[in-house]
């Protein structure tokens, strides 16, 4: 009896430093952070590298709480913050950092450093600004090779386009928060941007070249290539529904002296140059209606962008078709003429895709 209360004493003995080794177990509790130097306004992404613990607590040592394994915060103000991490409630598992926040730079926002010849292009000032303090912008780029649509050098985004390509150009923005001036700059690359092309001969014979884009066209250029490339120009015939017109055959343009002739199949109106400017009317035949009184050139109808060019001793203007049955032009209308280059005297046009 004796030796069994011996050995139940020892095997309890046992247990008891068992148990007292487990629970004396060491575990980690710690954390990381990215990016190791965050800016306001940035989101900061915090790692659990706990190898132990059910439950946390983190206190990001702005007010604010998270009961995540792996959170993300956003601070708004610089300074530094004292981030603990507390797991399973209790004290003793409880680790902190001290995490500093810079202010956050303000940059140059574009979607891309390769930028298309004429195509619409939008640069912002991207900043935070959390205690509303004043700022102001200034831009600096070539301005010779680019049109501003929105926007100036002092607002804090701009929106236009480059007119050149092949090419690399540097855009600055000077950002001034409060009392601190901050500078960033983007170098883009200026490529070139295919589009249909308006073809126009001129009486020596040389062509000259022009690309339609949305809303603007590009600077004449020589054209070195295919002189044959205008030969499909026509001014003197045109073909609506499969009737043929002719300048010599068209009763409403009996017993005038046309110059140029050219159909709107889609309005089904009639565009000519006669001595003293350029006349529209519909294709059945109705009296003509004047739009311009300036002497002029050829014509070229170009329906798939609902526009009318000719040519006169001043360059080569462009007017929207005129879909009025009646062709009754208003002021409005004669309003949208504009011009699209300063080639004088051009011969022969035609739209080359």
């Amino acid at each position: 009896m004796k030796i069994y209360k011996i050995f139940f004493a020892i095997c309890c003995l046992a247990a008891v430093v068992c148990v007292t080794v487990s629970c004396g177990q060491k575990h980690t509790y710690d954390f990381s952070y990215s990016p190791s130097v965050p800016k306001t306004g940035q989101t900061v992404k915090f790692s659990n590298l706990s190898d132990a613990g059910e439950s946390w607590v983190w206190k990001f040592g702005d007010g604010s709480q998270s009961t995540l394994k792996n959170p993300s915060h956003v601070y708004t103000v610089a300074g530094t913050y004292v981030v603990e991490l507390m797991a399973d409630s209790n004290k003793s598992r409880k680790i902190s950092q001290v995490l500093e926040v810079l202010d956050s730079l303000p940059s140059i926002y574009l979607s891309s450093d390769s930028v298309k010849q004429y195509a619409p292009v939008t640069m912002k000032a991207s900043l935070y600004n959390p205690k509303n303090a004043k700022v102001t912008y200034l831009w600096e780029l070539n301005e010779s090779i680019f049109v501003y649509t929105k926007g100036d050098l002092t607002s804090d985004s701009i929106v236009g386009y480059f007119t050149d390509f092949g090419l690399t150009t540097d855009v600055n923005l000077t950002v001034t928060i409060g009392d601190k001036t901050f500078y960033d700059q983007r170098t883009l690359t200026l490529l070139d941007n295919p589009a249909p092309s308006l073809m126009m001969q001129v009486p020596n014979g040389r062509i000259w070249r022009q690309r339609i884009y949305e809303g603007v066209y590009e600077t004449p250029r020589y054209f070195r290539g295919d002189e044959h490339v205008i030969e499909s120009a026509n001014d003197s015939t045109a073909t609506l529904n499969g009737v043929e017109y002719d300048i010599h055959n068209m009763p409403v343009l009996t017993d005038l002296n046309v110059l140029a002739l050219q159909v709107d199949a889609i309005n089904r109106k009639l565009y000519v140059i006669l001595e003293d400017g350029v006349y529209v009317a519909n294709a059945n035949g109705d009296a003509l209606t004047q739009i311009t009184d300036h002497p002029a050139g050829t014509l070229l109808v170009d329906a798939e962008r609902n526009s009318l060019y000719w040519s006169d001793e001043d360059g080569v203007w462009a007017l929207p078709l005129i879909t009025h049955p009646q062709n009754i032009i208003s002021e409005q209308h004669l309003s949208q003429i504009r011009m699209v280059n300063q080639i004088e005297n051009v011969e022969r046009m035609v739209i080359v895709y």
